[in-house]
Parts: structure tokens; C-alpha cells; sequence
């Protein structure tokens, strides 16, 4: 519609039409004016319930800022024909017509939309206009441009109106400037070619035009981006970079999206859409979201790098503090990254961080617990007792260390299952390191029976150390055989041995072979052993009787 007036208009004025046709035009206009009137006083009903002036005109231009607020529910109501009896088109230079009116109401529209936000609360709303504004008492001042490197003053002016009254419109100065504005502050041919092809209507405090420009520029930003993004994951995965996956990954999620929303808020800056749809538009949420999207891809790129060069030096317990840290460093960014736009949206930050300051009060005594847990953490972390994959022992517990997160320490047991222990709880427990053993005492409980003799005593230890001493994985010192002492059921031998491995696996193997030798040695000289203590049983007469414990040797 906006460009059928104006092509009108430009037909128009090319015609050259004469002053006679003008003043005919004229004449039509006011018949025109008095058949409208109980129209305007139906639809000033609703403009006028908040006013503070008792108007009596029926536009309610008694007053400047009654005249503006007509002014805007006519455009808004796409009425351009009425609300071009806002303007004061006396006076019109040559090449402007009466019969243009409405495209001069577009015009104004137009230029208001794209360059101001004309605040009617500063508006005078007295029928003298506003007083000691630098202007005559005539003319009010609503707004100011600066076009080429001058100051141009948008202007009300009173009027006579009829029946011996006095309105106030745009005054015919204004009016006058209008075509030169708009070629310069008006809308570009993009958005002129939308506003004719896109039906009227409104979505959400927006025309249907500014939806359908705002979605074509978002949609040709990515379908720029796509094949771009599309290319650099393919070289990416034929390259031989060790984290060349993630790359791939970053390049077609994140990366594709930031850069397709940096070209829209490019390619929307360079419109000529009303400066309240960019600030709709370009609000910054879409940057926002991408930008903590492409940190947080960016910092588990970095986790991944570096967890794999601590890995390939043997550092696991460096490489396990990356994730936590990782994490809280994605905390952080999106807590960032929310007040960034919240303080751009217009919220003051520095109230809402005083508000958490005074709510995490509150919320540190509900999560003390968890407070306490992330202290233990610390404490593990600095104090190292135990590392990620060591085999520890904690009392009756005992397991290889999986991992040490900010709440919880998760432990793989013997049984294969998994246990999970607060570390608050773990820092305070007294915890064996298993797996900082540089080798591993083998201490056999070797008992004897009371009936072996001295001579037998002293053939078994000779050849029990030499048995341990030949062995190629038993330390050479310290090693002792030595008679231990007299005890309940027999004769304990006592063994000092330690065993070159800190695999329990193979410290089994080595032990079961010692075992075995030693129990050789033991039957070749005529001795037995006896077990570490008695049990009852009954023989087949039913007689009580004494029975061996079948555990006869222990092993550490």
C-alpha cells in the first residue's frame, strides 16, 4: 500500500498538475473532512480515555501532544488519509500537491520509526504549547534529526481550525522537508519491496512485512554460512590434528551458528527497518546464547587437549582436575554472559548481584553439605592422598579410585561396583594408598607341629631362605626366617620378605608359588603345620573331637 501511494505520488508530481487542479483537490479534502467528523469523534474515544486535556476537537489537536498521539493512532491503524489532516499543508512548495497527503503521512511515519522515539509524556498537553523552548508561541519542537551535518527540528505549529478554533499539526515547514528526509532517513527499496508484497498485519507488536525481512535475513545468514561451515568440517576431518573430531564438531555446531547470527546482525544493521524493530530484532539474546554456546565447545576443546597431553605424561590426577574445573568455568561464563544481557536489555546488574549476595547467603546454609563437599575436594586435590586410578584402602573398603569430582569421589571395588563417597566424608577417613607401594612384604603364617624337633626346626629355616633367596622376584634385603615363638597350636615361623611388584595380580602368582615350595620343604623334613586355631567336631561314634581349620596359611 505504502508504495502504491508513493508511485501515485511520483506520478503525480511528474504531471506537474496546475494550481486550479490543486485547488479543486483541496476543495474535495475539506468536503471529505466534514463527512468524517462523526467518525473521528467515535474513534477519539479511544485515544482520548488517558488524557489529562478536556478536548473539544474531535482529532484532539487542542493541544501538541493531543495532536501527536491522533497523529500515531491513525498511522498505526494504517488510516493514512486521516492522519494526513494532522499535517498543515498550507503553504506547499512547488512539486508538492494536496493529493499527496497521505503519502506525506507515510512519510513522517517513516522517518519517525526509523530515526526517533518521540517520548509524549514531554509533549506539551496544554493548548499554549510549551513555554521557553527556544520557539515562538506558535510552534513546538517534538523532535530533532541531524541530517548532512545539520540540525533539522521536527515542528507543531498551531493553526486556525474550524468554527473560530485552534488545533495544532505538523507545521507546514516540516511537512515542506518531508520528500528530502525520507530519501535520506526513509526506508531503502529492500524494505519498500517487502511492505508491498507481504499482506498487512500484525504478530507481536510487529507488521507482518518486519517479520518476514526479519527471517529472510536470518535464513540467507545461515544458507551463507552452511556450505562455508560444511567445507571446513570436511577438511577438518581429513586432516591429521589429534582433535581434529572435536574441531569438526565445534566448526558445524556452534561456530556455524555465531557466525551465521554475527552476518544477520550485520546484514540488519545495514536495513532501514524502524529503530524500535532493531531493537526487537537485535535484543543481543541470539548472540548471547551463541556466544555461551561456542565458550562452553571451546572449553571442552581445551579440557580434551590438555587431559590428553596430561594422559600421554602420566599425570592422571591433573587430567581428572580438568573436568571440574572445566566446569567451573562453563558456571561462570553463563552467569557472565546473563548479566552481559541483562545489563544490555536495560536491568542494573550491579543491583541484581547485590540480590545474590544477599539470597547466597540463604542458599550457602541450605547447601552446606555441599559446601563441605567441595572443601573436601580441595583437600584431596592439594593434599593428594589418593590419585585417579590408584587402588587405596579405607577402613573395610577397599577399591581403585575412578574419580574425584566436587561433591563426590567415585571408587570401583574388588566386586566391580561402584561406590561413591562424599568428599567430606573422604578427607576425613584415614585412607591407604595401595597402589604407592613400591614392592609388597610377603609375611606367611607358618606353623608347625609341637612334635617337630630342633635339628627338623632348624632344616626347615635353612631351606625356606634359601628358597626365598633364589628366587629372581624376592628382594635380597631384607629377607629373615626366623622361629618366631611358641604359640597356642604350634610353632610359629616368622618370615621377612618383600617381592619386587606392585601388581597384586602377580604378587598372587609369586605367593602361590613361595607357598607351595614352602610346604615341600616342610614335608620333606617330617613336620607338618597345624592351623591358626581348633575347631569341634564329632567323630563317628559321637565322641567330642578336636578337627584342623582347613585355612592352613595366610599370606599379606
Amino acid at each position: 500500500m505504502l508504495l502504491w501511494l508513493l508511485a501515485m505520488g511520483t506520478a503525480t508530481a511528474a504531471e506537474s498538475r496546475s494550481n486550479t487542479a490543486a485547488n479543486a483537490a483541496q476543495t474535495d479534502l475539506i468536503s471529505a473532512v466534514a463527512k468524517e467528523e462523526q467518525i473521528d469523534r467515535e474513534i477519539a474515544g479511544d485515544m482520548g480515555a488517558d488524557a489529562h486535556f478536556d478536548y473539544r476537537d474531535p482529532l484532539h489537536r487542542d493541544t501538541p501532544r493531543g495532536a501527536l498521539q491522533g497523529f500515531f493512532h491513525a498511522a498505526d491503524a494504517e488510516d493514512f488519509n486521516r492522519a494526513a489532516r494532522y499535517l498543515d499543508l498550507r503553504y506547499l512548495p512547488r512539486g508538492m500537491n494536496i493529493q499527496q497527503a497521505p503519502e506525506y503521512a507515510m512519510m513522517l511515519l517513516a522517518i519517525i520509526d526509523r530515526n526517533l522515539w518521540v517520548d509524549l509524556a514531554r509533549i506539551s498537553d496544554s493548548p499554549e504549547g510549551a513555554v521557553n523552548d527556544g520557539q515562538t508561541a506558535e510552534r513546538d519542537s517534538f523532535a530533532s534529526l541531524t541530517v548532512a551535518g545539520r540540525e533539522v527540528d521536527l515542528l507543531l505549529q498551531r493553526v486556525p481550525g474550524s468554527k473560530s478554533s485552534w488545533v495544532w499539526k505538523v507545521s507546514s515547514a516540516t511537512v515542506a522537508q518531508l520528500p528530502e528526509l525520507y530519501r535520506t532517513l526513509g526506508y531503502s527499496p529492500l524494505v519498500e519491496w517487502y511492505i508491498r508484497h507481504v499482506p498487512a498485519g500484525r504478530l507481536l507488536m510487529l507488521d507482518l512485512w518486519e517479520w518476514a525481512l526479519i527471517l529472510s535475513l536470518l535464513g540467507g545468514a545461515f544458507i551463507v554460512v552452511l556450505p562455508l561451515t560444511w567445507l571446513l568440517r570436511a577438511w577438518l576431518l581429513r586432516s591429521r590434528w589429534p582433535l581434529r573430531n572435536e574441531l569438526a564438531r565445534l566448526s558445524s555446531g556452534a561456530l556455524r551458528f555465531l557466525l551465521a547470527v554475527l552476518l544477520y546482525k550485520l546484514a540488519l544493521g545495514n536495513t532501514t527497518l524502524p529503530a524500535p524493530t532493531r531493537d526487537i530484532a537485535d535484543n543481543g539474546l541470539l548472540l548471547a546464547l551463541t556466544s555461551v554456546w561456542m565458550l562452553w565447545s571451546l572449553t571442552g576443546l581445551v579440557q580434551s587437549h590438555w587431559r590428553e597431553r596430561l594422559m600421554a605424561r602420566g599425570n592422571k590426577q591433573a587430567a581428572a582436575l580438568l573436568r571440574p574445573l572445566s566446569n567451573l568455568v562453563r558456571t561462570t561464563v553463563l552467569a557472565l554472559a546473563t548479566l552481559m544481557w541483562l545489563q544490555h536489555m536495560g536491568f542494573n546488574a550491579g543491583a541484581i548481584l547485590a540480590g545474590m549476595g544477599i539470597g547466597g547467603i540463604a542458599v550457602a546454609l541450605a547447601s552446606k553439605q555441599s559446601i563441605e563437599n567441595f572443601i573436601g575436594a580441595v583437600t584431596l586435590y592439594a593434599s593428594a592422598p589418593v590419585k585417579v586410578g590408584q587402588r587405596c584402602k579405607m577402613g573395610e573398603l577397599e577399591g581403585r579410585v575412578e574419580e574425584i569430582g566436587l561433591r563426590l569421589t567415585r571408587i570401583r571395588t574388588l566386586d566391580r561396583s561402584v561406590l561413591h563417597i562424599p568428599n567430606a566424608k573422604l578427607a576425613e577417613m584415614e585412607i591407604e594408598n595401595l597402589s604407592e607401594r613400591e614392592k609388597i612384604r610377603f609375611n606367611p603364617a607358618i606353623r608347625l607341629d609341637y612334635a617337630t624337633g630342633g635339628e627338623q626346626i632348624q632344616a626347615i629355616v635353612t631351606d625356606i631362605k634359601a628358597l626365598l633367596a633364589r628366587h629372581p622376584m624376592v628382594e635380597k634385603q631384607p629377607l629373615e626366617v626366623t622361629l618366631g615363638g611358641f604359640g597356642q597350636f604350634g610353632l610359629e615361623l616368622k618370615v621377612l620378605a618383600y617381592l619386587a611388584t606392585t601388581s597384586v595380580a602377580t604378587y598372587h602368582q609369586l605367593a602361590h608359588e613361595l607357598h607351595l615350595g614352602i610346604m615341600t620343604i616342610i614335608e620333606h623334613h617330617g613336620s607338618s603345620l597345624v592351623p591358626a586355631a581348633m575347631v569341634m567336631g564329632a567323630d563317628e561314634k559321637g565322641s567330642g573331637r578336636e578337627w584342623p581349620n582347613p585355612k592352613v596359611v595366610q599370606a599379606e
